[in-house]
């Protein structure tokens, strides 16, 4: 969006007082506009009992507009940021870890420490803040006479702000499972008892599913004006309502969900009684699904969102400067060659990317503001400055072991799979090129493998070191190795770092200030993007065993755009064989997107992925280490933990105390 938008953070109606849900709340404004706008900010909607005259607020369009802009504020805003952004509690998986002291929400996750009490920044209130100001924004709309609007924009803005109502419920479903449905801002005189309870999951999906075809009809292709970058547009819509279908469709939520007594106690959805998900496998929900995702693809494809490609990257690459990256065991004067190492860097800027770097493939994305994650990502060690003091990031983004095996091998395998990849007990010997520290298993990988992970021996970026390459040295102290001076938790637990986000320009010149922080490249975040809607598609088709060569053909237009060779017919004719190769591409290809959590909770895979045993590392929390010392395989000295509560999240209690017929997850 054109401007950021700011929001007051307020108390949520769900306190222990019904005099609450009365509360005059006084809302979050375009800062940049200076416009005041007043919406609900409450768990139910509840409309305010005093406000400024909305006859006064809605005068010209330009009040519209600045309006609108509050139902898209929660998505970035200050206040609520912690709940929308992905690096929190949804990030907590197998991908990675960081030190203990950290204590950070998604480690608390890992932990199994999430409860009623000791929840994440309050996103269910914020969800449901967010989903108030559409509400109010809608009524207002409606009610209102603006001269100057004419219809087919009033009907656009009504549109959007129906979007947005969908994808707050979806994001709230994602996370909490069946969710009360908020579709109108209900009366100051309501009753608690008839506060809604939660919604059967597959009312929930529907729901959205519906108000996103409501919102379809007047929303644009596309926006004209790049300042609008951001906003709604009709493959957005058909998107989140593909996602709806999908996610219901998955086994958590299609048969597999583990708690098998859970339902409402009182409250009652219409056509499903007491009931919150199916007990059942029913196929015809990954059929609905496909369909969804069909529509989304033809929509995507009209508006010209299309797989960010090799000559846009080299576009971008040749015109911020930077050389081919240096590749264990590839000799990059050949064809070949530079073919791969084009390709890395073609998925070093996919993930940030946005259209003013020739990428139309997010189709929707949300400006990272903050470089938080870059510099958690980036090494202690980059540069030493003019002062002669030794420059970096922070380095504490830890991949695991297990994400470190699971990208695929220039073969397009897993290795562990592969037959002409070493044998696993020879993956951490040195695989004799220039650099020994080069072990085996760090070459003939993917090229997503060499864009997102840095490894000792890698060369972690062609630039960051004042235009020069930075080879990681992970066992040298006065380098990338483990040294508290850099600060006792800016260490890799692990004995790898992350490369994924941090954008490929990204130069510390030691001068100027530019010696501690990667700063100086916002980017978007990417919310739906056309690789997703793709695998969707393909997923769909593989749970079905139907329509598979549409399924493999759009698994492989992901797959041969990260630079492999495309799977052939007889290589997925296998049971299960187009399953596994799409789950394996959501793995690579979304690895640090905030997505590996979720694949695990909707696959019901807990116990399998998040108990203490899965998380290994490499011996790196010691001062200049051996070769053999560093490459000695541990499990990591952390309290993981996986309970089958986990595949819910819990509500903050206060929400369930006010609310009788809101019922907590199980377990909490």
């Amino acid at each position: 969006m054109e401007k950021q938008l700011r929001t007051k953070q307020n108390q949520s109606i769900f306190n222990m007082k019904l005099n609450r849900f009365k509360s005059k709340m006084y809302v979050a404004i375009a800062s940049a506009l200076l416009m005041p706008v007043i919406v609900s900010c409450s768990y139910l909607d509840v409309s305010p009992a005093e406000t400024v005259d909305k006859d006064d607020m809605l005068v010209t369009q330009v009040d519209a507009l600045k309006y609108l802009y509050s139902c898209y504020g929660p998505i970035q805003c200050d206040n609520s940021i912690r709940a929308f952004r992905p690096f929190n509690l949804r990030q907590g998986s197998d991908e990675f870890v960081a030190l203990a002291p950290q204590n950070t929400d998604w480690q608390r996750y890992q932990w199994d420490q999430p409860s009623g009490a000791n929840t994440y920044y309050g996103a269910f209130v914020n969800y449901y803040d967010a989903i108030g100001y559409c509400n109010q924004f809608i009524r207002d709309l409606s009610e209102a006479e603006i001269v100057e609007l004419n219809p087919s924009d009033a009907a656009q803005y009504i549109a959007e702000a129906k979007f947005l109502k969908a994808y707050f419920h979806y994001k709230a479903m994602e996370e909490y499972g069946p969710i009360p449905i908020m579709d109108v801002m209900l009366p100051m005189d309501i009753s608690k008892k008839d506060l809604p309870g939660r919604s059967h999951i597959d009312y929930c999906a529907k729901y959205i599913a519906d108000l996103c075809d409501e919102a379809y009809a007047n929303l644009p292709i596309a926006h004209s004006n790049p300042q609008y970058y951001g906003r709604a547009t009709k493959a957005m819509a058909k998107f989140l309502k593909a996602r709806a279908y999908w996610l219901t469709a998955s086994p958590l939520y299609n048969g597999e969900f583990p708690h098998t007594t859970w339902s409402n106690e009182e409250y009652e959805t219409p056509g499903y009684g007491t009931e919150l998900v199916s007990r059942t496998y029913d196929a015809q929900k990954w059929e609905t699904a496909r369909v969804a995702c069909l529509e989304a693809i033809r929509e995507a494809d009209a508006a010209g969102h299309k797989l960010y490609d090799l000559e846009a990257s080299e576009a971008r690459r040749l015109a911020d400067n930077i050389p081919l990256p240096q590749i264990p065991g590839l000799d990059t004067t050949t064809p070949e060659g530079e073919e791969f190492a084009k390709r890395v860097m073609l998925m070093r800027y996919v993930p940030v990317a946005g259209p003013n770097e020739g990428s139309s493939e997010f189709i929707w994305g949300m400006l990272d503001i903050a470089p938080d994650m870059d510099n958690a990502s980036i090494p202690h060690y980059v540069i030493t400055d003019q002062n002669g003091i030794l420059r970096g990031g922070w380095g504490w983004i830890s991949p695991t072991l297990y994400t470190v095996e699971h990208f695929l091998t220039a073969n397009g395998k897993v290795p562990s799979e592969d037959e002409n990849f070493p044998s696993e007990e020879n993956w951490f010997k040195s695989a004799g090129l220039n650099n020994p520290d080069i072990v085996n298993l760090y070459v003939n990988r993917e090229p997503r493998f060499y864009a997102y992970i840095g490894f000792d021996g890698d060369e972690y970026s062609p630039v960051i070191k004042n235009g020069a390459p930075l080879i990681l040295d992970m066992k040298n102290s006065q380098e990338n190795g483990y040294n508290p001076n850099f600060g006792a938790n800016n260490q890799s637990q692990t004995g790898f770092l992350n490369k994924k986000m941090v954008h490929p320009n990204v130069r510390y010149t030691g001068i100027d200030g530019n010696n501690n922080l990667a700063l100086g490249y916002d980017h978007p975040f990417p919310l739906f993007r056309v690789a997703d809607l793709y695998l969707m598609y393909a997923e769909c088709c593989a749970r079905q065993n139907n329509h598979l060569d549409e399924g493999l053909s759009y698994l492989n237009k992901v797959h041969t755009r990260a630079g492999l060779k495309a799977f052939s017919e007889s290589e997925m004719s296998g049971n299960g064989q187009l399953l596994e190769a799409v789950r394996n591409e959501i793995f690579s290809e979304f690895y640090f997107e905030a997505r590996r959590q979720l694949e695990i909770r909707r696959n019901v895979e807990g116990d399998k992925y998040m108990s203490k045993s899965h998380y290994r590392k490499l011996n790196c929390m010691v001062t200049n280490p051996t070769f053999e010392e560093f490459n000695q395989i541990e499990v990591i000295d952390q309290p993981f933990k996986w309970n089958d509560r986990m595949y819910l999240y819990p509500v903050v209690n206060s929400e369930v105390y006010a609310n009788p017929q809101l019922v907590q997850a199980p377990y909490y």
